[in-house]
């Protein structure tokens, strides 16, 4: 039984919310994928609103050789949709409440089977078989399933991820923070972005444009972008117009809360005749979440991988009335069933890779399970005198950059507008104390006061010269979190 379905991706504009649906399609049979994929489509051109999910293991629905674990990993189906005659709409969430992830998240898989298997993918790369896989691994922990809405909005508020969904049927929960675009597709434009290479944020600002620079510009994460990019134009060139493909934004590097990913774009313009069966068939599931070549490397996952992958590395998206179809990439997902709960995650395996150096990758990218990012304002004290802000640039200089790292809304014109408005009512023979804060939910408020002066007695101030580690600030016993850059 349908219970919700909600997305969240930042190209709409705004959050969808589905319930009552007029009709559930639904199955756990191969031979049944492809013909719900029609219906779905079916009722799109109708003018109705169509929502869910494709599991990873459906893939030999759409090219009978690929192979995949028996599904399923926990109840979810290979295909799950709803179809809708309307949708309620929401801004995205700007805050959360309070609510407790999982205190423990045991790895399904062992250092020593980690070390293992990157040492079998390494033998098929010698062989041929393959030039880059992507391998993956599984998290498992227990999760109250009543916390599973509060979690998600907390995971959509604090990741920052532009491709996010949360489906709940039965006793079933998918929690998607995806920050991949598997594709999108309207009046015959096909756009994908895939995304492959990841380093860490850096502990300074300056740091952590420097850990940009440095993915932007290594050899081994290009190659591994590359790769993916030319299977993808492979793929595409199946279904497209000749030469309409071409790629955008090659090897492009973007901020996530705990890391930086590079990601390219692709385009090309599809055939007439092409429908939504014909673009699955061509395209799933995404090269970034197999490697490539993608028939012999989703041999090689399948021996190397312990478990089926469920819903993550598949997809969930909505086809809307105005005939556009956008669907993401189930990464950084979470799967729950009556209170079990599944995280996979995974990367790039190529002859370069180093099963240490990959295994740390995959630590990173699951920090958003076990790290909480405290909700706090971003915070500039100064003095107003003569009229003036002391020190304008910098203070300026501060939100802009404090923004810029934790991925807070900030429209610098804006606050100069109505500053200069407020400085110019003041009494310019007296001194004032301005505070300025920053949510993240866009409110920006600026507090005015007459500047006293203190007692000699009152404190000693003492310059630390080091600069403040503005990750490790980030503890819930620290509000407001305090960094200087």
């Amino acid at each position: 039984m349908h219970k919700k379905t909600v997305i969240d991706f930042k190209e709409l504009g705004r959050r969808l919310i589905f319930s009552q649906p007029i009709k559930e399609l639904k199955t756990r049979k191969l031979t049944e994928v492809r013909e719900i994929l029609q219906e779905v489509e079916g009722w799109q051109k109708k003018g109705f609103y169509a929502v869910g999910y494709v599991s990873y293991e459906a893939a030999p629905a759409f090219e009978e050789k690929l192979q995949v674990h028996k599904a399923p990993l926990l109840g979810e189906y290979l295909i799950y949709f709803t179809i809708h005659d309307r949708a309620d709409e929401a801004p995205f969430p700007l805050a959360y409440d309070e609510v407790e992830m999982p205190a423990q998240w045991q790895s399904l898989t062992t250092e020593q089977e980690y070390e293992k298997a990157i040492g079998i993918i390494h033998h098929h790369i010698r062989q041929g078989d393959t030039y880059q896989v992507n391998y993956t691994v599984q998290l498992g922990a227990e999760l109250n399933p009543q916390d599973s809405w509060a979690i998600y909005n907390r995971l959509v508020v604090e990741q920052n991820a532009a491709y996010n969904a949360y489906v709940e049927h039965d006793n079933q929960a998918v929690l998607s923070i995806s920050p991949e675009l598997f594709f999108e597709e309207h009046r015959g434009e096909l756009i994908t972005r895939p995304m492959k290479g990841t380093t860490n944020r850096g502990l300074t600002v300056a740091a952590d444009l420097e850990q940009a620079d440095w993915l932007r510009q290594d050899p081994k994460n290009r190659a591994e972008n590359m790769m993916i990019v030319d299977l993808l134009r492979n793929d595409m060139n199946r279904i497209s117009e000749i030469g309409s493909e071409r790629v955008e934004h090659l090897c492009q590097v973007e901020q996530y809360s705990t890391v930086w990913q590079m990601t390219s774009t692709i385009k090309s313009q599809l055939r007439p005749e092409i429908g939504l069966g014909e673009i699955f068939d061509a395209l799933f599931p995404c090269g970034s979440i197999t490697g490539a070549p993608k028939i012999s490397t989703m041999a090689i996952i399948k021996a190397t991988e312990k478990a089926a992958r469920g819903v993550y590395c598949g997809t969930v998206g909505t086809c809307l009335p105005d005939q556009r179809r956008i669907f993401n990439v189930a990464i950084r997902t979470i799967q729950l069933e009556a209170g079990k709960a599944i995280y996979g995650v995974g990367g790039g395996i190529t002859w370069d890779s180093t099963w240490e150096s990959e295994y740390i990758e995959t630590q990173q990218k699951s920090a958003v399970l076990y790290r909480k990012n405290p909700q706090f304002d971003l915070v500039t004290t100064g003095k107003i005198e003569q009229g003036s802000l002391t020190f304008q640039d910098q203070h300026l200089k501060r939100l802009r950059e404090s923004a810029r790292y934790f991925a807070y809304p900030f429209d610098e014109e804006k606050l100069k507008a109505e500053l200069n408005q407020s400085l110019a009512k003041l009494d310019p023979s007296t001194d004032y104390r301005l505070r300025i804060s920053i949510a993240k939910s866009r409110k920006v408020t600026c507090q005015l006061e007459k500047l006293q002066a203190l007692p000699e007695a009152f404190c000693k101030a003492i310059l630390v010269p080091q600069n403040a580690n503005l990750q490790s600030s980030l503890s819930p016993t620290l509000k407001p979190a305090i960094g200087h850059t």
